[in-house]
């Protein structure tokens, strides 16, 4: 599982959807939301699971506008678990 975890650091979905945000291209930053939800749920990483999930769901809409908020709590989560995990490679 470590392995697998570890790998998540090397991952470009997260890169993905922050790119994609800034162009304001909501259908990719819907995909990229929805597969960083996934890998999370399959990883057990359960706040961003949460957060990216929640992010999923505004964008569904592929309504860029409203998603700020959520957004910066998939940051926060992203970052806390980038750090934890580098501490554990």
């Amino acid at each position: 599982m470590t392995k697998f975890a570890l790998r998540f650091l090397e991952d470009k979905t997260f890169s993905g959807l922050c790119d994609a945000l800034d162009a304001h291209d909501a259908e990719e930053a819907f995909r990229m939301a929805h597969t960083l939800k996934g890998i999370c749920l399959n990883l057990g990483f359960d706040k961003l699971y949460e957060v990216s999930a929640a992010l999923t769901e505004q964008l569904r809409g592929r309504e860029i506008a409203g998603s700020e908020a959520i957004y910066q709590q998939v940051v926060e989560q992203y970052d806390r678990l980038t750090a934890a995990l580098k501490a554990i490679d």
